[in-house]
């Protein structure tokens, strides 16, 4: 499998390669917010430094060969809309992806979109046959955007996944996939 492009274009985003210079709208616009991390894997950043770290890990991990994650900028205005991170599986057919979105863009369709971007790029890699994520059975929202995006609920997996900011216990998740 190939690694993604550093771009990717949709009709109202631009998926693009993170930078260093993005940490202070990226705080701002999700990555402090209870509210948008409240079903992620990490509690919000309670700085601009946390932030910047986690730009410096997102940019890093493009030297790699299998996470790649994208900020959804706005084309209209620049903002951005969020963060989604394609994960290329060591099984090379499948590919999977989870994303956060910016707290002042949420319901106005913006990761539905980056989620079928990636969901068409991935399919348009010869032998990738399966794309899924995994979603808290709490984030309704979240679920709307994976159906949406044309995936469908597969099944449970208990005890799948920690959601600090919920549970010190591991969470049961929803398994969504999409598959040619």
């Amino acid at each position: 499998m190939t690694k993604p492009p550093e771009q990717i274009e949709t009709e109202r985003l631009l998926l693009r390669k993170p930078r260093m210079e993005d940490a202070p709208d990226v705080f701002d616009g999700w990555a402090r917010h209870p509210e948008v991390t409240r079903f992620l894997t990490w509690r919000p950043h309670e700085s601009v430094k946390q932030t910047e770290e986690l730009m410096r890990r997102s940019i890093a991990a493009w030297d790699g060969e299998t996470n790649f994650r994208y900020l959804l900028e706005i084309k209209e205005s620049g903002a951005l809309a969020g963060m989604i991170e394609l994960r290329l599986e060591s099984a090379p057919f499948k590919v999977s992806f989870g994303y956060t979105g910016a707290y002042a863009q949420w319901g106005k369709g913006y990761m539905t979109e980056a989620a079928r971007a990636c969901i068409q790029w991935a399919f348009g890699q010869p032998g990738v046959y399966r794309v899924y994520a995994t979603v808290d059975v709490e984030n309704i929202p979240s679920q709307r955007v994976l159906e949406k995006a044309g995936m469908q609920r597969e099944g449970l997996l208990r005890r799948e996944s920690l959601h600090p900011n919920i549970s010190p216990e591991p969470r049961d998740c929803y398994m969504y996939a999409i598959v040619k």
